[in-house]
């Protein structure tokens, strides 16, 4: 009797799975994501019980589901919860926008995003030189203010930059203002012709100073898979220097571990990096574990409030060891979390906080960001100030 009341509880239970609709099915999947990796056990103060109460409501929401939209809206509003918004649900587009600047390849406009967190504005962190943002007009620190019509402020980077992707030659229309200026006379408009970007290129060279030395200048609009193959390179045609700078201003960062292999090039083997830790305190290490290929000469990195991520794990790996002055107007922004991003069926993909990271000295970052060693004015440093203008006196 009791193998049979055993049975009939399997079959009870199993019941429900096996009826779950598409939506339902989406929502059990971004949800089983979360639990499995999240940094926080609390999960923001619900507890276990409250977050799988979480899951139950929401697949309900979503059982007579008309369209996507209402259930992407359903997910969102399950996963704002958690009150983390690194946490996040992306559709197929906005993940194939996040894929794209991963792999150093887009077919946009050609600019890179940052959403702040204070005031919700889409700011841009910087363009492509002579891709189709560049050419008409916009400039770091503008704030967009929609595309083809609809409201940038307050969604994520990911979908507004999905907004502004599209197939080559096709147009998108973006509505703006140049930073600093302010009524609706400051708006501006203009259409766009999409083209194959390659996403923020590392760009190098090398300048004279005034007593002739001569210092290599590297700018790293954001990492991406190839940087570190690209900084090496830059590296390589850069021999006989007296100093490095490198430019990270308006990097919000992008791939994780193109930061770490970055920070690798400059430093000796067995130098830590950054230190990751999970939800169970366990700490995972980054080592530098192979010869760097310049751990001498005298080296510099400049970065602005909107220098972020991996940009941060790069910039901060540098100075705990002693490799780097950091030079800037502002402390950086202050993103020390980690996050996976766990693709979907449905083509989509979950973004999930899975850790926090610890510079070398053990600092936590998020929501502080990095000192300067080198404190300079906005006038010295802004965005729009030249890397001499910057470096003028330290170096």
């Amino acid at each position: 009797a009791s193998a049979g009341l055993a049975l009939q509880l399997m079959l009870a239970a199993a019941a429900p799975a096996a009826a779950l609709t598409e939506a339902q099915v989406l929502v059990d999947s971004v949800w089983k994501e979360v639990d499995r990796q999240f940094v926080d056990g609390t999960f923001n103060g619900l507890g276990e019980e409250g977050w799988r109460k979480e899951r139950l409501s929401t697949i309900r929401a979503v059982a007579d589901a008309g369209d996507e939209e209402a259930t992407y809206a359903a997910i969102r509003g399950m996963l704002a919860k958690l009150g983390d918004p690194y946490t996040r649900f992306l559709t197929p587009p906005q993940y194939e926008a996040l894929a794209a600047v991963a792999t150093g390849r887009s077919a946009g406009v050609g600019v890179a995003l940052q959403a702040d967190p204070g005031t919700h504005d889409m700011t841009v962190l910087s363009t492509v030189p002579k891709a189709p943002a560049d050419r008409g007009g916009l400039r770091p620190g503008d704030i967009i203010i929609a595309v083809d019509g609809a409201p940038a402020a307050g969604d994520t980077a990911e979908v507004v930059a999905a907004r502004m992707r599209g197939p080559s030659g096709s147009t998108v229309t973006v509505q703006f203002r140049h930073a600093g200026a302010t009524g609706k006379g400051a708006e501006q408009e203009v259409m766009l012709t999409r083209a194959e970007v390659a996403v923020s290129p590392l760009q190098s060279g090398v300048a004279t100073l005034p007593d002739k030395r001569r210092a290599a200048v590297i700018k790293i609009p954001s990492f991406s898979k190839d940087t570190p193959g690209q900084l090496a390179d830059a590296l390589r045609g850069a021999q006989r220097v007296d100093a490095i700078v490198i430019d990270l201003r308006g990097n919000a960062g992008g791939y994780m571990p193109a930061g770490v292999d970055g920070a690798k090039l400059f430093l000796r083997p067995g130098a830590e990096i950054i230190s990751e830790v999970n939800r169970a305190g366990k700490q995972r290490a980054y080592i530098s574990d192979g010869v760097g290929a310049d751990v001498d000469t005298p080296l510099y990195v400049i970065v602005d409030q909107r220098t972020a991520s991996a940009a941060e794990i790069f910039a901060a790996g540098l100075q705990d060891n002693g490799r780097a002055r950091i030079v800037g107007a502002t402390r950086s922004f202050g993103k020390g979390k980690i996050q996976n991003v766990q693709p979907l069926a449905d083509g989509g993909a979950v973004s999930v906080t899975k850790a926090k990271y610890l510079t070398p000295s053990g600092k936590n970052i998020n929501g502080v960001g990095i000192g300067p060693d080198t404190l300079r004015s906005d006038a010295q440093c802004g965005a729009a100030s030249a890397v001499d203008e910057c470096m003028d006196g330290v170096l």
